[in-house]
C-alpha cells in the first residue's frame, strides 16, 4: 500500500514547468446510453463512465492506451449509474446510484460490482469525491442536503454531516488531499461549502455571487484553488483555498457543468452542455493566469470531465437525444471525448 501512495504523490502532485499547451481532439469513444459520469485511474490507465439503459446502470471501461472500451460492468438492476470516483490505490470505484440512496462499488482489478452502501437515507446521492491518502469517500445528498462520509476500508457510512443550514441540495464534491478539505457546491443556489475531513464539521459557507447553481466542481491541491461551474452566469469561479473566498469569474460557454483539473499542468477543463444544434463545447482554462486558452468543440452535449495528468489525455463525457431518424446512426450520440493535453517545457 505503501509503493502506490508513493508512487501517485510522485505523479499527481510534483508540479511541472510552465507549459505551451495545443490541446487536439484525438478520439471520439462510442459509449453505452446516456453516459453521465466519468472517472479516471491514473495508475493503470483505465477510464471509467458511468451509463444507465432501462433501468440498468453500467460502467463502461476504457481502457486508456488503446482507447477502447474493454468491458462493461453491470452496477445493479434497478440502478441509474451517475457519477464516479477512483481511489487508484486501493483500484475501487465508486459509482452514485440515482434511483435509490447507495454507493456501488466495483473492483477494479476483477471489474466485477463489490458490494453497495446504503447513503444519504431519504435523499438521493449526487456527485463522489474520493480522498486516496486517506481513504475516504465523500457523497453528495439532496433533500435534505448532507455530505456522507464513507470509509473505504470497512465500506462503511462513518458520519453524515448536514448541510441544509447552508446549501439546498449537496451536488458537486471535490476532495483537496493536501488539506484535507472537502468542498461542496450547492446544486439550487449560489454558495459552496468547505468542510474540514480531520473533524468532519463545516469551516466556510462561500458565496458565488451570480451563480444560480452549481453543477461542476474540482481542486488543484497543488495551487490550493478550487474551480466551481456556474449555472445561470456561465462562468467558472475561482476560490482561494486558503482565503475561502472567490478571487476571479472566468466566462465560459453556455451552461457549464463537469469540471475537470490536471494537477500537474494546472489546465483546466470546463464541459458547457449547450451549444449549437446536438454539440456543445469544453473551455480550456489556464490556472496561471485565469484566462479561456482554447475552446474545443464537442460533437454532443458534453457533461462530465476526468482528466490523466500521467497521460495528458481529458475524457468527456457526452450524449444527447436523438428525436429524429437523421441522428439514429449518429455514434456521437453516446460517446466520450477524448483531447490530448498535449504540452512542451518553457520558460517563464
Amino acid at each position: 500500500m505503501i509503493l502506490p501512495l508513493l508512487i501517485l504523490a510522485i505523479v499527481v502532485l510534483t508540479p511541472v514547468a510552465p507549459m505551451v499547451h495545443a490541446q487536439t481532439v484525438v478520439t471520439t469513444i462510442s459509449a453505452d446510453f446516456k453516459p453521465l459520469g466519468v472517472g479516471v485511474n491514473v495508475l493503470t490507465n483505465e477510464i471509467y463512465v458511468a451509463t444507465t439503459r432501462n433501468f440498468e446502470g453500467n460502467l463502461d471501461v476504457i481502457n486508456g492506451t488503446t482507447n477502447t472500451i474493454t468491458a462493461t460492468i453491470s452496477t445493479g438492476t434497478g440502478t441509474s449509474a451517475f457519477k464516479v470516483a477512483v481511489n487508484p490505490v486501493t483500484n475501487r470505484v465508486y459509482v452514485t446510484n440515482s434511483l435509490g440512496s447507495t454507493v456501488q462499488v466495483i473492483d477494479g482489478s476483477s471489474h466485477t460490482l463489490s458490494t453497495s452502501i446504503p447513503v444519504c437515507g431519504s435523499g438521493s446521492p449526487n456527485n463522489v469525491a474520493v480522498n486516496w491518502w486517506t481513504n475516504t469517500v465523500y457523497v453528495g445528498c439532496s433533500d435534505p442536503a448532507a455530505l456522507a462520509v464513507i470509509n473505504g476500508q470497512t465500506d462503511t457510512v462513518t458520519t453524515t454531516i448536514p448541510l441544509s443550514a447552508y446549501i439546498g441540495s449537496a451536488r458537486p464534491v471535490a476532495v483537496n488531499i493536501r488539506t484535507d478539505r472537502i468542498y461542496v457546491g450547492d446544486g439550487s443556489g449560489s454558495n459552496v461549502v468547505a468542510v474540514d475531513g480531520k473533524s468532519n464539521t463545516v469551516i466556510a459557507n462561500i458565496p458565488v455571487t451570480g451563480a444560480s447553481y452549481h453543477l461542476g466542481i474540482d481542486v488543484n491541491p497543488w495551487t490550493n484553488m478550487v474551480y466551481v461551474s456556474n449555472g445561470g452566469s456561465n462562468s467558472v469561479s475561482v476560490i482561494g483555498g486558503s482565503s475561502n473566498t472567490v478571487i476571479a469569474n472566468i466566462p465560459v460557454g453556455p451552461q457549464p457543468y463537469g469540471v475537470g483539473v490536471d494537477l500537474r499542468s494546472n489546465m483546466v477543463y470546463v464541459a458547457n452542455s449547450v451549444g449549437t444544434s446536438n454539440s456543445s463545447s469544453v473551455s480550456v482554462i489556464d490556472g496561471r493566469t485565469n484566462t479561456v486558452t482554447a475552446t474545443i468543440k464537442a460533437p454532443a452535449w458534453a457533461i462530465d470531465v476526468g482528466v490523466n495528468p500521467r497521460t495528458e489525455l481529458i475524457y468527456v463525457a457526452e450524449y444527447y437525444i436523438c428525436k429524429s431518424s437523421s441522428c439514429a446512426n449518429d455514434l456521437n450520440q453516446n460517446s466520450v471525448l477524448v483531447i490530448s493535453g498535449a504540452s512542451s517545457n518553457q520558460p517563464d
